[in-house]
């Protein structure tokens, strides 16, 4: 009896692993069957040394959400960050129901990373992140009826920037409790050899040191980020000098010192749309995620796909 039941579970497995042995043995590689009972009905394709894994899209986004918001934030933060990322999966793929890896412009933290990046947390930050994306299931941003850009961002100077006519949704907004964040404030010095060789690759025209040392702000906006720099004749836009610089966000001043020219940073990122610092502060304050996207993208609507 006991013989003819193992003969039988073994008969079980091996129907169950041969269209994988088939498919190796033509293909030489393995390609993961899709989730019977996908929660969203998508899936994201990755490639990896076993061959092509299919994960499903609510799978995905805490992966996606893990490596944009640090795991010690307040489950409500990361709530509003799953909706985010989620906005933009579904953004992407439009009507598909499938889309590869590479052709996302997100990150992805998948279990190892996560256990590696959260160490000792990884449990309770897996956790926390399991809930905010069930917790959220299928809910996306819209405005009028589209799927937005969820921009976001570490944090703001102490106030969001402001969209204009092509995100009337990003309206600039008080974030003052950004300046709490550590290291909200950076200063770095340039000398005038290292600038000259670092703002002229941004046009590939040489800079003599005069020029770089008499380089002026000559425009910022309303949420004090830099709109455009001078350096002799040749202007430059706010986020290319501080992407060429490594400044964390464009909210800078400039300031002559000893050994050439003092850049004090504030914030970090673009400063458009959501900042995650002050989010996580608004989910301390009691914020659910709803609220904090209210909050930070104005006129919007969370809808379930």
């Amino acid at each position: 009896m006991k013989r003819n039941f193992l003969l039988a579970a073994g008969g079980t497995i091996l129907l169950f692993l041969f269209p994988y042995m088939v498919t190796l043995f033509i293909t030489g590689k393995i390609t993961m069957a899709p989730k019977q009972t996908a929660d969203s009905g998508r899936t994201v394709q990755i490639k990896s040394e076993y061959g092509t894994e299919e994960i499903d899209l609510e799978d995905y986004v805490q992966g996606v959400a893990a490596s944009q918001i640090p795991g010690n934030y307040e489950k409500e933060a990361v709530k509003a960050q799953v909706i985010i990322a989620r906005t933009y999966l579904y953004k992407m793929m439009g009507d598909e129901t499938a889309i590869a890896g590479s052709e996302l412009s997100c990150g992805y933290w998948d279990t190892e990373t996560r256990k590696k990046e959260w160490g000792d947390n990884y449990l309770e930050y897996q956790e926390k992140f399991k809930q905010a994306a069930s917790e959220s299931a299928g809910q996306v941003l819209t405005y009028q009826g589209s799927l937005i850009d969820a921009m976001f961002h570490r944090a703001s100077a102490g106030k969001t920037r402001d969209g204009g006519e092509l995100l009337p949704y990003i309206k600039s907004v008080d974030s003052s409790q950004d300046v709490d964040m550590e290291g909200y404030v950076t200063i770095r010095e340039y000398s005038a050899p290292d600038l000259v060789s670092a703002i002229s690759s941004l046009r590939g025209q040489q800079l003599t040191d005069t020029d770089a040392l008499g380089l002026q702000i000559a425009a910022r906006d309303d949420a004090g980020y830099v709109q455009s720099v001078m350096a002799g004749t040749e202007t430059y836009t706010g986020e290319e000098v501080a992407s060429v610089l490594s400044l964390p966000s464009s909210a800078f001043s400039i300031t002559q010192s000893e050994n050439g020219i003092k850049f004090v940073d504030k914030g970090s990122g673009h400063g458009y749309g959501l900042s995650q610092w002050g989010a996580n502060k608004l989910a301390g304050e009691g914020k659910d995620a709803a609220a904090i996207l209210a909050y930070y993208y104005q006129n919007v609507s969370i809808e379930k796909k």
